[in-house]
């Protein structure tokens, strides 16, 4: 009779990506529009944040700080990490490319 291993179950459950919903996805479904959510943001910021910024965010032609991130988190009703992106900023990219180069 062959001998049957026992393999014990992993630790940890794999990681899972959660699934992505657009920023601006989100904010429609709250029932809010664009300056509701500038609105609250400047509030929680302390400084004015304007629909333009929110819309580049929210099509991904600008990222957001780790500060507005936040700031938009609290405005959304979300909790503390729900919002993420792996946005780089152009000097950030253009720094790790020139050490990249140099390397």
């Amino acid at each position: 009779m062959p001998k049957i291993e026992y393999a014990p179950p992993p630790a940890e459950r794999p990681k899972v990506t959660p699934p992505h919903v657009p920023l601006r996805a989100l904010r429609v479904r709250l029932g809010l529009k664009q300056t509701d959510v500038c609105d609250r943001v400047s509030l929680i910021l302390g400084k004015s944040f304007t629909k333009g910024a929110l819309s580049a965010i929210e099509t991904g032609h600008r990222g957001a700080s780790a500060e507005a991130l936040l700031a938009l988190q609290t405005a959304l009703g979300l909790g503390v990490g729900d919002l993420v992106t792996d946005y780089q900023p152009g000097h950030t990219r253009r720094s790790a490319d020139i050490e990249d180069d140099a390397a």
